[in-house]
């Protein structure tokens, strides 16, 4: 017993080779004097230590080269943990994490990504065109045309940061100075190397500092082209109403033309849909391979996400231009519908793993896990329905047309529908979808009948959704404001869930703590909301498909 407790073996385990109880085994133990049990555990420490390198060098020796062309292609380190997770679940997560961290590989960490609101990032942008052009602030221009739900949250952002009031203000009149100079002046742009030598010399001069783990504001310029141009410089100065530089080719055309990446990927999604394939970017991969055997030659799947930014983009790019025909409009159905059930099971396994985290790990554990997932949670539901609900627009023929019949449509957006072609992609932006909070809302762009899915969304599910949504910005932003509106959300739930009462003073430990209790019911109700409103799109889409 003595050597089996010496070499790190468990009472337990030691009282069951030798048939008598965990208890005697520790009596005979202690009377023998001969192994301290902090000594039996360092040993249990050291073992489960060699244990874990070795899975780890195993991982890599298999992994390696797959995890190196990934981080190559841009993949972020979040998204490669979650495709080992869905795709081959044998691997431990702690083994992924571990191995990521060994291999050192550069993953794109996207501190930025979605840290700040697309209305956040597009100040930063203005705020460094004033600066360039050395703007005078024009504090009577500001008041009038002044977007308060857009300065609100910038406010909130640089308030975080410390920022004195007047600090911020003159950087908000900065910001209105910029945007009434663009629209008086045509051809204004802003390079993203000049964008770069700006943000340097603001975060200086404000005292902030911008390493890697750290996303102050101004956010980089590749967050700028990640979330408002699809990867691109150009399409984000667009996007937000400059001018870019023509100078120089277009991304990704050296060996293939435009026309020809939106028929790989278009093609590809008719192969998926007649073959019941997933319509990921993996599959692509896969697809290319095979054309390639057959002596057909496609972007490969890297080319592919620089040219359209993101493999969402791909797709969204290749519905739109076969949607003038019934395969096209055929093809991005498929697309909507595949993204909304894909979402569906993706949603529901995430939810089921946390689950199973939760049940292995202590209160003090599960804090971190919990504030983790309901900030990716709420996140990934935005981002996924944006591209649900583009697909299903293209999708319908009579979108368009039932949007322009709608006599409060805003003029702007009027225009934009009314061009030959429509621009859909100019009212569809990530903003507007966003803006558009209740999940029931697809803005009128849905056919009746679908839409009524939609509607029957229980009202209890809403309000679950909507604190979810305010949990999420409480726990990014931590501000005043945002703890006042989650405070509001969970009052509304509790008139009709007395689960959800919160009478204690609301903090981001306190409300964690309030989410684990009652064996984490509240906390599933609540994440539950998610996979219950895609189930509601799946319905709907699979409606309007009809």
């Amino acid at each position: 017993m003595v050597d089996m407790y010496a070499g790190g073996g468990t009472l337990s385990a030691i009282g069951e080779k030798f048939g008598v109880t965990r208890e005697r085994v520790r009596q005979i133990l202690a009377k023998q004097g001969a192994v301290t049990a902090e000594d039996a555990r360092r040993v249990r420490r050291e073992a489960r230590a060699d244990e874990l390198f070795e899975a780890v060098r195993r991982f890599l020796d298999e992994y390696r080269e797959v995890l190196t062309e990934m981080a190559a292609s841009g993949v972020p380190r979040t998204e490669v943990e979650a495709r080992f997770r869905l795709l081959i679940p044998a691997v431990p997560a702690a083994i992924v994490r571990e191995g990521l961290s060994q291999a050192g590989i550069l993953f794109d960490v996207d501190v930025q990504e979605f840290k700040f609101s697309e209305a956040v990032i597009e100040s930063a942008v203005w705020f460094a065109l004033a600066r360039e052009l050395d703007l005078a602030v024009a504090p009577a221009t500001a008041v009038r045309q002044l977007d308060v739900a857009a300065a609100t949250e910038l406010t909130e952002v640089l308030q975080a940061e410390g920022l004195d009031p007047d600090v911020v203000a003159n950087i908000l009149l900065s910001v209105e100075a910029a945007k009434a100079y663009a629209a008086a002046n045509l051809g204004v742009g802003l390079s993203a190397q000049r964008y770069n030598a700006q943000r340097s010399k603001i975060l200086i001069e404000l005292g902030f500092q911008s390493r890697q783990g750290s996303a102050p504001w101004p956010p980089t310029s590749q967050t700028v082209m990640k979330r408002l141009g699809a990867g691109a410089w150009a399409d984000a100065l667009i996007g937000i109403g400059l001018t870019p530089d023509k100078r120089g080719r277009q991304r990704g055309l050296l060996v293939f033309n435009e026309t020809q990446y939106t028929q790989a990927v278009s093609g590809f999604l008719d192969f998926a849909s007649r073959t019941g394939q997933p319509q990921s970017f993996e599959m692509y991969g896969k697809w290319v391979d095979q054309e390639e055997r057959a002596g057909r030659h496609w972007p490969a799947p890297a080319s592919v996400r620089l040219r359209f930014g993101n493999w969402m983009n791909a797709k969204r790019s290749a519905a739109a231009v076969d949607s003038e025909s019934t395969k096209g409009r055929r093809l991005a159905r498929n697309a909507a519908a595949s993204e909304a059930a894909i979402a569906l099971h993706q949603a529901q396994s995430e939810i089921d793993e946390l689950f199973g985290q939760l049940a292995t790990s202590s209160a003090v554990e599960s804090r971190p896990i919990i504030d983790s997932f309901i900030r990716t949670h709420a996140q990934e539901f935005e981002f996924r329905r944006r591209g649900w609900l583009r697909a299903a627009v293209e999708a319908d023929p009579t979108a368009v047309s039932r949007r322009l019949n709608d006599v409060k449509l805003p003029a702007k957006q009027r225009a934009l529908l009314e061009a030959n072609p429509p621009n859909i992609s100019g009212v569809l932006t990530d903003m507007y979808i966003d803006r558009l909070a209740n999940p029931r809302d697809a803005g009128g762009w849905l056919r009746p009948g679908a839409q009524a899915e939609l509607d029957a969304i229980p009202d209890e599910t809403v309000l679950r959704y909507n604190v979810l949504r305010e949990i999420r910005n409480f726990m990014v932003h931590n501000s005043s404001e945002a703890r006042e509106r989650l405070r509001s959300r969970l009052d509304e739930l509790a008139e009709i869930d007395p689960r959800f009462e919160l009478k204690q003073h609301l903090s981001s430990r306190v409300l964690i703590m309030w989410l684990q209790g009652f064996d984490a019911r509240r906390l599933r109700l609540i994440v539950d909301c998610v996979p219950a409103i895609w189930r509601a799109m799946v319905v709907a889409e699979t409606i309007a498909d009809n």
